[in-house]
């Protein structure tokens, strides 16, 4: 009775099992595996390894997984299969090392199909890509209109043979403002874009100090304008992609800036050192971030409750350009005079100086 139980539950198990010997012979299988054969040779798949028509160097590949799996323990491995009418299937193969009760090593495998997550996987992957193409394109078609009203409306503020009324040059400063602020999310979107393509990272020896004041030049009339203190302690030289890392930097003070409040934005970059991590913060005394949101911060067009306009962009770009080398960045849950952000970079990854490849 209980060998006639296991029978019938493996037999409608739709998953793929079967167990193999330490030469990789097959010494049980369950129906749904015997079914990926024709008919006429399901009745002699027990006793062979079902490699034996195989070209050398893939049953080579075949066994040495196995192998694999026997040493470790336990193996995993997702492969691309056909059954004997041609249907291809995309498999995760689970197999794991046993002794029976003979003393003789055993491997059980269980194949799950995941055919259509895989095609899900690949349809999104493709959609992701049409997305970021687009806001590539739209990004770029919007910077030069964006930029042209921006300047109009400069001139018309600085012309002297024109008299505005105390409303009307408030009009033109809050256009100027909005302005300048569509020109910045425009900019995070073609960034965002240009960092998602990025397959690999030309990286150099590159001193952060002079990051930091171009940086500073870069947001020297969003500085002023906001009555703001931008602190640096001294920063090292590291081997990064110069470009993006100011880009890192610079969308942290940025949204550091935009998140200010009601009081005067301060914002400190620090530098420490830890045993295998170069430690990057960007510390502000703006309205901080609430517990529940500093994980969806990082995603893509997330922002927390608190956010005041943006696309949502900046921290997931930021989380994007820290992965390309190889480091992780968090918000720092004990800092409680606003928000601090923390850049863990690994020292063996920002000393190489090679070009890495990390798509």
């Amino acid at each position: 009775m209980d060998s006639e139980f296991f029978a019938l539950v493996m037999d409608h198990d739709p998953n793929l099992v079967f167990v193999k010997d330490e030469n990789s012979v097959i010494l049980y299988a369950n129906r749904a595996f015997l079914e990926v054969f024709p008919p006429q040779k399901r009745a002699g798949i027990i006793g062979t390894t079902t490699i034996e028509d195989f070209q050398p160097d893939e049953a080579a590949l075949f066994l040495a997984e196995d192998r694999r799996a026997m040493a470790l323990g336990r193996s995993e491995i997702v492969e691309d299969v056909s059954d004997y009418t041609g249907r291809k299937r995309v498999l995760l193969t689970r197999k794991i090392a046993f002794t029976c009760v003979t003393g003789a090593p055993r491997l059980l495998a269980i194949s799950t199909d995941i055919t259509e997550l895989a095609e899900r996987e690949r349809h999104l992957a493709e959609a992701n890509d049409r997305l970021a193409q687009f806001s590539a394109f739209a990004a770029h078609d919007l910077r030069s209109p964006i930029s042209s009203i921006v300047s109009a409306l400069d001139m018309i503020r600085h012309d002297r043979e024109t008299t505005l009324s105390p409303r009307a040059e408030s009009y033109v400063d809050l256009m100027m403002k909005s302005g300048h602020g569509l020109a910045r999310q425009v900019t995070s979107l073609l960034e965002s874009a240009r960092a998602e393509n990025r397959a690999e990272l030309a990286t150099r020896e590159t001193d952060l100090n002079l990051l930091m004041n171009e940086i500073r030049f870069n947001l020297s009339s969003q500085l002023e304008a906001a009555g703001a203190t931008l602190h640096s302690a001294r920063l090292p030289n590291l081997d990064v992609e110069p470009h993006l890392f100011r880009q890192l930097l610079q969308n942290l003070i940025e949204n550091a800036l935009a998140h200010h409040g009601d009081r005067l934005p301060m914002v400190i970059v620090r530098h420490e050192e830890t045993g295998a991590e170069h430690i990057i913060s960007v510390e502000d005394n703006g309205i901080g971030i609430a517990p529940g949101e500093m994980e969806s911060v990082f995603e893509e067009f997330e922002q927390g409750e608190r956010a005041e306009g943006g696309t949502g962009i900046g921290l997931a770009l930021c989380r994007r350009v820290v992965g390309l080398h190889q480091g992780r960045i968090s918000i720092d849950p004990a800092y409680r005079d606003g928000c601090r952000v923390v850049v863990a970079l690994p020292k063996e990854a920002v000393a190489a100086g090679a070009l890495r490849n990390v798509a």
